[in-house]
């Protein structure tokens, strides 16, 4: 027997990496199934409120009321998670979406359309805020270069397949028959739900590694250096990315003089930038020794594009503009994500907070970029966009670029080693 016990912590070595990569598989198919079924339903309502030959008050209001819930629900979300089971809420509110969605192409009027969007907003924050917890609670395991995969798995089901299965079912099969595929994914997604996620969502005790609490309340949060930075260029990346992805296309078909069916290109270029760095680059990113400077590159990019947007009309800028744009989004979502999973803070509250600030200010940024559009002219609001991004880069990176100091070390509750699935 003591011939056997030198290879006892390759064992405990070689099984929690096993544990690692099947927590990431799973958890990575359940985030894209949820993006894909969030895609779907967006076109699915959108083409509901069509079909009751709704105004077109009517259709914003439908399509309001589930971003509005949204962002009321987010913070009574990290606080029910804080002390509640994820799986168990996850799984409960899927299936209550499950039956939601059985119930909506048969209602009456638009007014029960827009409450029942209300309540199924109210439902998906809690969903968004439990994944979004439990992958920053995981991270710091699985390696610095997973941080993108949660976000870039979501978009790419939101953005890109969800909208064309959405599509294609009722291009098919038809608007009611395609509820009711919606409603059959919702309640397998509270099946795989209750498998992946765990019973809470406390950090993972490791050996040699205590556990300590984490900052909860907003005012304690708002003390570290590394959370009121995130939560300002997470604000801002989402005040800008949804004005220009409200607006590419307006951009495409008036300015560029592209035909409708193929203005949606600049959006997809975008996001498709996006999606890569998250996927394949977080290793890259987040552990080269020049982390900060490419986190304020990234930022620089962002300006570049708002730039590029204003003041030079043509089809290879504003392509070049997307790229940029979204690359820049995307590192610069790789290192907040990786901040705030190192950092001495309560998952839960965090998620909320991002989570709320993601959906205010992509509401805001496209009402304001709408209304400065009306006042000033289309491309002029890229170029007004472009003042808090430079004052913020001034404040955070400028300093510390022209002293070439070091960067800050951030706290950390884990290990931040590799363990790749």
């Amino acid at each position: 027997m003591s011939e056997s016990l030198p290879f006892q912590p390759d064992a405990a070595v070689g099984a929690r990496e096993g544990e690692l990569r099947a927590f990431l598989l799973r958890f990575i198919g359940l985030t894209l199934l949820s993006g894909v079924t969030i895609g779907m339903n967006k076109v699915l309502a959108t083409l509901l409120g069509l079909h009751l030959h709704v105004s077109n008050f009517q259709l914003a209001a439908i399509s309001s009321a589930e971003t509005l819930a949204m962002a009321l629900g987010t913070i009574p979300a990290g606080y029910i998670l804080s002390r509640g089971n994820p799986k168990h809420l996850y799984a409960g509110v899927s299936l209550s979406l499950a039956l939601a969605f059985c119930v909506l192409p048969w209602l009456p009027g638009w007014q029960w359309v827009a409450l029942l969007m209300f309540l199924v907003g109210l439902c998906i924050s809690l969903r968004i805020v439990a994944m979004s917890t439990v992958f920053l609670v995981r991270l710091p395991e699985l390696g610095q270069g997973k941080a993108g995969w949660y976000k870039g798995t979501l978009i790419l089901g939101m953005q890109f397949l969800g909208p064309l299965c959405g599509n294609y079912l009722i291009a098919q099969l038809g608007l009611k028959a395609g509820f009711l595929i919606s409603a059959l994914m919702f309640a397998i997604l509270a099946v795989l739900g209750w498998q992946v996620l765990p019973d809470n969502t406390a950090p993972r005790k490791q050996a040699g590694h205590s556990t300590l609490p984490g900052a909860a309340s907003l005012r304690e949060l708002l003390r570290l250096p590394i959370v009121r930075v995130t939560y300002l260029f997470e604000i801002l990346a989402s005040f800008t990315a949804s004005s220009v992805g409200v607006f590419s296309i307006l951009l495409a078909i008036r300015v560029l003089r592209w035909p409708a069916h193929h203005s949606v290109w600049l959006m997809a270029v975008q996001g498709l930038s996006c999606v890569l760095v998250l996927l394949f680059l977080g290793r890259f990113v987040l552990a080269s020794r020049y982390r900060e400077q490419l986190y304020g590159g990234a930022h620089l990019a962002i300006m570049a594009a708002l730039l590029i947007l204003g003041l030079w009309p043509s089809s290879i800028a504003y392509l070049g503009a997307s790229v940029l744009l979204g690359l820049g989004l995307g590192v610069n979502n790789l290192v907040n994500t990786d901040n705030i999973a190192r950092a001495p803070v309560d998952k839960a509250r965090v998620s909320a907070h991002l989570t709320l600030f993601g959906m205010v200010g992509g509401t805001a940024g496209a009402l304001a970029a709408g209304r400065l559009a009306d006042l000033t002219g289309l491309r002029n609001v890229f170029l007004i966009w472009l003042f808090p991004w430079l004052a913020a880069w001034l404040v955070f990176h400028g300093s510390r670029w022209l002293r070439r100091s070091p960067p800050a070390a951030i706290p950390s509750l884990a290990p931040t080693a590799e363990s790749a699935p």
